[in-house]
């Protein structure tokens, strides 16, 4: 009888040192000591070819950065097309790097061309993808059409930065000549993960965007998410906010695109964030000819819009958390709005 009764005391102080675990896990989760640490980053690039010799620079730049940096997922042959390698190589690349336990972050190398190839090899194992601990994939440009399936697919967040070889870091200016994304450094990922972003100056361009405006952020360049529409890679947008840049396009081509989604069937979106779309380098007559292309836009559209040209391919690129909530508040007083988004704080 005395076996017992020292048996089921011991097994009610088991159970209450189990409960006592859970709380202390749940303390700590709350508190974000367990959150995820973004440091182990792995290169890839899976667009046009990059230039090799850059590849030590970029992986001693991030390491003084205080990242751990792996290559092992470059693997350039250069294709017919210019791209990095053939579309069945880039894509077992890109899908042996998301599931890579060890890594926190996948920067890409560079953009160009060729990245929507690689979409049909991304959907055929979309299935193991979900089970694995989510990457923060980084980028911009033609990295559009990965941050679309991380996002819309695998419900996982993204950065939409600089890549890894057109930066303040990597590319100094020296006074001659404006190169792209040439005054943005290096994003601080560790902090924008943490405790979110916050932009002031964002211009609203009509009435509909003095109201303060809430979603999830999706988007990037427009050229991308344009080549999206019709196809059954096109995302669900409906009730997010938009963000869109491009780089090349005439003003008359914009205005061309821009009568696409004023003509698309489906375009319930919370509201739309213009980057920039004017050259590197532009004159006054084409920064406002740009613009008046997209206020012209705005008048048509019954959507919130904003005007905030230091996201894409000039030389700032502000970096946004894709697949992450965002909110646009306006101050009366003032002529211009916040945009604001939360960090990604728990280890997932």
């Amino acid at each position: 009888m005395l076996d017992l009764v020292v048996i089921l005391i011991c097994s009610k102080k088991i159970s209450m040192i189990k409960e006592v675990i859970v709380i202390i896990v749940c303390i700590l989760f709350s508190h974000n000591l367990l959150a995820k640490n973004y440091e182990q980053v792995a290169l890839i690039a899976v667009s046009s070819q990059y230039d090799e010799t850059k590849i030590s620079k970029i992986k001693s730049t991030l390491e003084k950065a205080n990242y751990l940096v792996t290559t092992k997922y470059l693997n350039q042959v250069v294709s017919d097309f210019g791209y990095v390698n053939t579309d069945e190589e880039r894509a077992k690349n890109l899908i042996n790097a998301l599931k890579d336990k060890q890594i926190d972050i996948i920067w890409f190398v560079k953009g160009g061309g060729g990245g929507i190839n690689l979409l049909p090899y991304l959907y055929e194992v979309k299935n193991k993808l979900t089970i694995v601990s989510p990457k923060l994939v980084v980028g911009f440009s033609d990295v559009t059409a990965i941050h679309t399936f991380i996002n819309e697919e695998l419900g996982w967040k993204s950065m939409h930065g600089v890549v890894a070889s057109y930066n303040e870091e990597i590319i100094p200016n020296d006074g001659e000549k404006p190169i792209i994304n040439d005054l943005e450094p290096l994003p601080d990922i560790l902090s924008i993960t943490q405790n979110g972003i916050q932009y002031e100056n964002i211009e609203p361009l009509n009435k509909q965007a003095r109201k303060e405006i809430a979603g999830e952020l999706r988007g990037g360049n427009l050229t991308l998410i344009t080549s999206l529409f019709s196809t059954r890679f096109e995302p669900n947008l409906k009730n997010k906010v938009l963000i869109i840049e491009d780089v090349g396009v005439s003003f008359r081509q914009l205005d061309r695109t821009l009568h696409q989604l004023l003509y698309k069937k489906e375009f319930d979106i919370k509201g739309i964030i213009f980057g920039q779309f004017y050259p590197l380098d532009p004159r006054d007559e084409q920064r406002l000819i740009y613009k008046s292309v997209i206020k012209r836009f705005a008048e048509q559209v019954n959507k919130p819009v904003y005007y905030y040209p230091f996201i894409g391919h000039g030389r700032k690129n502000k970096p946004v958390l894709l697949g992450n909530n965002v909110t646009i508040k306006c101050d009366n007083k003032s002529a211009y709005c916040t945009l604001s988004q939360p960090g990604i704080t728990t280890k997932n």
